[in-house]
C-alpha cells in the first residue's frame, strides 16, 4: 500500500541513517524523534527539497515535452537509442511516445527513495503529526512548533499542487474538474485507511486551505531557503492563483511577498548582471561567474532563490543530450540581455561515431545551471514577475511595465531603453516572455505554464500542441491531452485496486 511503502522508506531510511550533511545544515541524526526540536530538523533533510520531478540523473522528462529544449537525429539515435541511455523516458517524451516511463518500474517523480513526491511528503507528515504528539511544550518550543508546522504544511502543499497539475488534467477554472488525480495523503500511520484519489479541484481546495492555515505561522526570516518564510507561503499562494485565474489574488500575495523582501531596494534580492564577469574568459562553459555584489550567485543562499528546491539540471546541454529550441534563443535581445551572454555558450555539440557517425558541429548550449543557482520553488525574480502578470491581467498596465523593467535593469547591459507603453496583450505577451528567459529552462514550470495558457485559445502565448522534429520527422503532442499528463506507476496502482485504475500493460 502506498502509505505502508513510504512509512517504510521512511523508518529505514531516515531514522536509522544518521546525520546527512545539506547545504551546510546538519539534521539531527536520532533514531526515534521524540522533541518538538527533533521533528524540527526532519524539514532539513535533501529528500525534502533536493529531487522535486527529477531523475535518478538530475533531468527531467518534463524538460523534453516543452517547447524549451530540442535533440538532434545523433543525440536520439546513438545517444538515447543505441547507448541505451538510462533514462530514455526523456527522449520518449520529446517524441510523445507513450508510455514514457516503464510502468512496471517505480517511479522517480512519484515514490521512489531519492525523489518521490510521497518521500517528501511522508516527512511533512511526520513532522506535523509527531509535533501534535508532543504533549508537553515549554513556550519556546510552542514557537518552534508553530513554525515547523508551518513550514511543513507549505512545503507538502507544494508537492501536493504540483504533483495535481502532472498526474492531472489542465486545471479549468469555472468546470467541476473532477478529474481524480491523486492522493491527498496527510497522515502517516501505516493503520489509517489509504485515501481515494482527490479530483484535481479537492487537491486545489486542500491546498489553498493548508496555505491559509500555514501562513500566520511562517516566520518572516527562515533558517535557510529550503524551508518556507512569510513571503514563500504568500509566492505559493500567488502562484496557485495564476491557475485559478483570480489575478486580483495573484497581485496581492505576490505584493506582499515582494515588498517584505525586497522593500524599496530591488538590489536586496535580485543580482545586477552588469557586476558579472567570468573568472576565466578563455573557457567560458567550464568558468564559474564571479560577482562584485557578493559570492553567493552559485550558492543555495543566493539573493534570489526564496524558497529552494532542486532542478533539472541537464536541461539544454549538449553533454547531455539535448540543446536550447531556436524559439527561445530567439526571445533574448541579443545586444542587451546579458542572460545570453552569460549562460548561452557556443561549444562543440555532440559527436560519435557509432550509429554511422553524427557531428553536430558548433552549438549552444545553456548553462545558467552551473553558473548561478536557480530553483523550481521560487526566486525572487518569478514573484516580482507574477505581480507584473497580475498588474498586466488587471489592466494596470503601468505597473506591470515598472515591474518589467525594474527586473531589466538587472539583467540588460546599463543604458538599456526601458520598455514604456503597450496595448493589454501586448503588455502581458511582454511579462510572460520574460518569465520564461527568466525561468529554468528545463524542470516543471515551463511544463505547467504551457498547460495554463492552453486555455487563452488565440492568444501569441498560447499554444495547443507542441511539435518536436528530430531526424527530419516530426512528432506532435497535444497539451489538454494525455500527452502532458503522467501516469500512476503499476507499482503504486496494484496495491490500490479500490482506485479503480487499470494496470498499464503498454509495452515499453
Amino acid at each position: 500500500m502506498i502509505t505502508r511503502n513510504i512509512y517504510i522508506f521512511l523508518v529505514t531510511a531516515l531514522f536509522m541513517s544518521g546525520c546527512k550533511k545539506y547545504l551546510d545544515v546538519k539534521p539531527k541524526g536520532r533514531l526515534i524523534p521524540a522533541t518538538v526540536t527533533d521533528f524540527d530538523h526532519l524539514l532539513d533533510n535533501s529528500q525534502s527539497m533536493e529531487y522535486n520531478f527529477i531523475d535518478n540523473n538530475r533531468g527531467s522528462l518534463l524538460s523534453y515535452l516543452t517547447d524549451n529544449v530540442v535533440i538532434s537525429e545523433g543525440q536520439a539515435k546513438v545517444g538515447f537509442i543505441l547507448n541505451s541511455h538510462p533514462n530514455i523516458d526523456r527522449y520518449y517524451a520529446h517524441i510523445y511516445r507513450q508510455p514514457y516511463k516503464n510502468p512496471a518500474v517505480n517511479d522517480y517523480f512519484w515514490s521512489s527513495s531519492l525523489s518521490g513526491i510521497y518521500v517528501q511528503v511522508s516527512y511533512f507528515n511526520n513532522v506535523l503529526k509527531g509535533i501534535e504528539g508532543v504533549v508537553e511544550k515549554s513556550p519556546a518550543d510552542q514557537e518552534l512548533a508553530n513554525k515547523a508546522t508551518a513550514q511543513a504544511l507549505t512545503a507538502r502543499a507544494w508537492c501536493f499542487f504540483m504533483a495535481n497539475l502532472v498526474y492531472g488534467p489542465v486545471y479549468k477554472p469555472g468546470t467541476n474538474n473532477a478529474t481524480r488525480t491523486i492522493p491527498y495523503v496527510v497522515s502517516p500511520d501505516i493503520n489509517d485507511p489509504i485515501p481515494d484519489l482527490s479530483t484535481s479541484e479537492e487537491v486545489v481546495k486542500s491546498v489553498l486551505a493548508d496555505l491559509h492555515k500555514a501562513l500566520p505561522g511562517l516566520p518572516a526570516v527562515a533558517s535557510w531557503p529550503s524551508r518556507a518564510n512569510k513571503a514563500t507561503g504568500q509566492a505559493m499562494l500567488a502562484y496557485c492563483h495564476l491557475f485559478t485565474r483570480r489575478y486580483d489574488s495573484v497581485v496581492y500575495y505576490s505584493n506582499l511577498a515582494w515588498t517584505a523582501s525586497a522593500g524599496s531596494d530591488p538590489a536586496r534580492v535580485l543580482y545586477d548582471f552588469n557586476g558579472f564577469n567570468f573568472s576565466n574568459p578563455n573557457n567560458l562553459v567550464s568558468s564559474p561567474i564571479t560577482s562584485t555584489q557578493d559570492p553567493y550567485v552559485n550558492a543555495v543562499n543566493s539573493r534570489e532563490i526564496l524558497f529552494y528546491r532542486g532542478v533539472d539540471n541537464t536541461a539544454g546541454q549538449a553533454p547531455s543530450l539535448s540543446y536550447p529550441s531556436d524559439e527561445l534563443i530567439a526571445l533574448y535581445d541579443k545586444e542587451n540581455d546579458l542572460r545570453l551572454k552569460f549562460f548561452y555558450i557556443s561549444a562543440p555539440g555532440y559527436k560519435t561515431t557509432l550509429g554511422g557517425g553524427y557531428n553536430d558541429g558548433t552549438r549552444i548550449s545553456n548553462y545558467r545551471y552551473f553558473k548561478v543557482k536557480v530553483s523550481d520553488g521560487f526566486s525572487y525574480p518569478e514573484v516580482l514577475l507574477m505581480r507584473a502578470e497580475g498588474y498586466a491581467r488587471t489592466n494596470q498596465l503601468a505597473l506591470a511595465i515598472a515591474d518589467l523593467n525594474t527586473l531589466r535593469k538587472f539583467r540588460f547591459k546599463a543604458g538599456y531603453t526601458p520598455l514604456t507603453t503597450g496595448t493589454e496583450d501586448q503588455v502581458l505577451q511582454w511579462v510572460l516572455e520574460e518569465r520564461r528567459r527568466e525561468l529554468p529552462i528545463g524542470g516543471i514550470k515551463r511544463f505547467l505554464d504551457l498547460k495554463r495558457y492552453v486555455l487563452e485559445t488565440g492568444k501569441p502565448w498560447s499554444k495547443d500542441k507542441i511539435t518536436h522534429t528530430v531526424g527530419g520527422q516530426a512528432y506532435t503532442g497535444t497539451i489538454d491531452s494525455k500527452d502532458f499528463i503522467l501516469t500512476i506507476p503499476n507499482t503504486i496502482l496494484q496495491f490500490n485496486p479500490q482506485w479503480g485504475i487499470p494496470l498499464d500493460t503498454r509495452p515499453f
